[in-house]
């Protein structure tokens, strides 16, 4: 089911602002797949069609070296091949279709983390790195992402969800600079997670929408941070999103206003 939006859609200038606008926008879970598999380039493209403001996405690494677009460890679910990712060459893995929800094979094919930004780059998009799948203890696997973004010039309009403390305050020292995130709970925790994301030069305060209501949220507004609502797939989780003017909103099905000219 399909919902409309009056969220704001790709307004804001490719860097570190984005952060520091009051628009609000919507981001694409995993890209827009509502009309194509997740994690595909084209979930990004049509992302970009529709008008979301931001996409989030899930990077892993082949084993010969390749960053693709993958949320499991395995691409049993998603792929017509088996096998984790970790052990299989990016050759086999351009052998390989991507199946839709109901397992149907598809045209799709794995996309690699440049074709994904290039394509958000395209589309005014941001991009949020979903900090819990790969390796990001590893400093190799860490900068080879970066290096792909700031070449596909991302890196600026972008954020990075580090749930793992130790993993977060590593990545900071490396790259203090960048925003990053983590998945708070403002329900039971809402000071200490302040207190926790201040730590940091630039960072967003990341929580579902069943954590968080407009006291908490005017919190975090009170102390500065932007904030990013997750899970929000009903109308009611919409409506309550939207009452605390989030900077994003992050959904699998809701569509902004724009998306009306592709599905009418």
């Amino acid at each position: 089911m399909l919902f409309d939006s009056n969220v704001s859609a790709n307004g804001d200038s490719r860097n570190k602002n984005w952060l520091t606008s009051n628009n609000m926008e919507l981001s694409a879970h995993r890209g827009s797949h509502v009309m194509v598999p997740e994690n595909t380039l084209e979930a990004v493209e049509w992302a970009g069609k529709f008008g979301y403001g931001f996409i989030e996405i899930d990077v892993r690494k082949t084993k010969d070296g390749q960053y693709i677009l993958m949320h499991d460890d395995t691409v049993d679910r998603t792929t017509t091949g088996s096998g984790r990712v970790v052990d299989l060459t990016w050759e086999e893995i351009q052998e390989l279709s991507i199946l839709d929800k109901d397992g149907n094979v598809t045209e799709y094919k794995v996309p690699t983390l440049e074709e994904a930004l290039e394509a958000a780059y395209e589309y005014g998009l941001g991009v949020n790195f979903d900090g819990s799948k790969g390796d990001w203890s590893d400093q190799s696997f860490v900068d080879g992402i970066l290096e792909i973004a700031e070449e596909e010039r991302i890196l600026d309009h972008s954020f990075f969800v580090l749930s793992n403390q130790g993993m977060r305050d590593q990545f900071n020292s490396w790259y203090p600079e960048e925003t990053v995130s983590f998945l708070g709970n403002a329900a039971d925790n809402v000071e200490a997670d302040i207190q926790e994301l201040q730590k940091y030069e630039s960072a967003i305060y990341s929580t579902s929408v069943n954590n968080i209501d407009e006291e908490n949220a005017e919190k975090i507004k009170d102390a500065g941070i932007k904030l990013h609502i997750y899970s929000v797939n009903t109308d009611e989780a919409y409506e309550k999103a939207k009452s605390m003017k989030p900077r994003l909103i992050e959904t699998d099905v809701i569509l902004p206003q724009k998306a009306n000219k592709y599905l009418d």
